[in-house]
């Protein structure tokens, strides 16, 4: 196996925490890291640390490419750049990892497809679960048939996010369209919630690198702060067999829930809870979660646990290091199984209106706009999905 050679492109945001593995991971692969594209990489919290190691920085990949070469690209950025970038790498012969989403326009998914078939490189896709162990150990027994048929797939995220995040930039934080029109989406459910979405469709998918995709998708879409998108979302997907997939998730709240999710099948049930203690939030069955593990309780009483899904974030990035070297190792989550994401929630901006909340129920706490009594209503829709939704949030 060779050394191979990375180039970095965007260096805030989750490029710090790439970085961060880079530096301070022993578990890192070995590589030879041949530079970082970011306009202002002095924004990064290791710009300094990466200088010491005479790493050259480049303004574009263009500037890049017109004097070097990488075995994998390593992409960053913005929703919006997603499909120009992994396009530029490919064309110049690199394997990619690209954060999620896949890209913000459903309508790249072909031409991205195209690109990488032809370029006959590797597209990975970091959604980080989809390469965690314990999400693939989950995986494969569902795909085996441990489980039977899914019947009700339910998650809840509750992260509250303040002026400073959906200030972070004008030109895209909260957008739907860039300022030359091209589509971003960016929301609650497409940047940071989006893997718990995509998780759900990735867990029923029938191979390592598959998902499955929904054949229907609704959504209650809510707008708290002045952003253009939403930022509280009530989406219920019907799949293939019939059994629904909800996704419960706000930035618009003022108490912190990390990801809970309750996946019932037939033969069994699976739960994970990111928080300690989910009674104190009023879920049911507080008890049957296991904080930061995956447990599944059989109908026969069996218990399995499959670990925790927040283990080895970087994994994604040690694998396609690997690969690129010329190793043997899995794609996990490629271009088609992480469209299954994207082409959803084009359709959910395309088909259902975003709501502006009630007026009497925005309440402001420092720099945080939240909605009065929304936390508690995501908790009924959790513990009862068919039974609550989020109507009388607005006019």
């Amino acid at each position: 196996m060779k050394k191979p050679s990375v180039l970095f492109v965007g260096f805030g945001g989750y490029g710090n925490v790439y970085a961060n593995d880079v530096l301070n991971n022993p578990a890192c692969p070995e590589m030879d890291i041949v530079g970082v594209v970011d306009p202002f990489p002095e924004n990064g919290n290791h710009y300094q640390a990466f200088l010491d190691r005479g790493i050259p920085f480049f303004p574009t990949m263009d500037a890049f490419f017109a004097q070097g070469k990488a075995d994998l690209c390593v992409i960053s950025t913005p929703i919006q750049f997603h499909t120009a970038n992994i396009l530029s790498a490919l064309s110049h012969g690199c394997h990619v990892l690209c954060e999620k989403p896949l890209c913000g326009d459903p309508a790249d998914v072909d031409k991205l497809i195209a690109a990488r078939d032809a370029a006959g490189k590797n597209v990975w896709i970091g959604y980080q679960w989809s390469h965690n162990t314990a999400i693939g150990a989950l995986k494969a027994d569902i795909a085996a048939g441990k489980f039977g048929a899914p019947v009700e797939l339910k998650t809840l995220i509750l992260w509250p996010r303040d002026d400073n995040y959906w200030g972070r930039s004008t030109k895209w934080a909260g957008k739907i369209h860039a300022a030359d029109g091209s589509l971003i989406y960016d929301s609650i459910a497409n940047n940071a919630c989006g893997h718990y979405l995509h998780n759900m469709f990735y867990v029923l998918g029938d191979c390592p690198n598959g998902a499955l995709a929904p054949k229907n998708a609704e959504a209650q879409l809510l707008r708290a702060n002045p952003i253009e998108n939403f930022d509280a979302a009530r989406i219920v997907c019907t799949m293939p067999n019939g059994a629904k997939c909800f996704f419960l998730a706000a930035h618009t709240i003022d108490q912190n829930v990390d990801p809970l999710f309750c996946y019932r099948f037939e033969k069994g049930t699976v739960y994970f809870a990111g928080c300690e203690n989910p009674a104190q939030y009023g879920v049911d069955e507080a008890e049957r979660y296991e904080f930061r593990n995956i447990k599944a309780v059989m109908n026969d009483g069996t218990i399995v646990n499959y670990g925790n899904p927040f283990d080895d974030e970087c994994r994604k990035m040690h694998l396609a290091i690997r690969a690129a070297g010329g190793e043997n190792v899995p794609e996990l989550c490629g271009i088609e199984t992480a469209s299954v994401h994207t082409q959803t929630i084009g359709r959910i901006q395309e088909t259902c209106p975003i709501h502006n909340v009630k007026q009497n129920l925005l309440r402001r706490r420092d720099i945080l706009t939240y909605v009065e009594g929304l936390g508690s209503r995501m908790t009924a829709c959790y513990n009862h999905p068919e039974k609550y939704d989020l109507s009388d949030f607005w006019d």
